[in-house]
């Protein structure tokens, strides 16, 4: 299941700084990503987040927020109840 719509943008990085990201959005807007504390501290995702950049991937951004998500573009699958 896809994350709704009105609550993700797709974002392609264009910039690293710490301790934000910039990024543009699929119509071209400017946003920057705010990073958390955990993220400022952890080697491994601006190793992760260096990676992304060079390739040139597009990310999920919330749009209130302009945080990336960490489950990618998936909501949690929810239970299936059996009758």
């Amino acid at each position: 299941m896809l994350l709704n719509e009105l609550d993700m943008v797709s974002a392609q990085l264009t910039a690293v700084t710490y301790p934000n990201i910039q990024a543009r959005t699929e119509s071209g807007a400017a946003l920057v990503i705010q990073t958390n504390q955990k993220q400022r501290e952890d080697p491994a995702f601006w190793q992760s987040i260096r990676a992304i950049l060079k390739a040139q991937l597009w990310v999920p951004v919330s749009k209130r927020l302009h945080q990336l998500t960490d489950s990618d573009w998936l909501m949690p699958a929810t239970p299936v109840s059996q009758a």
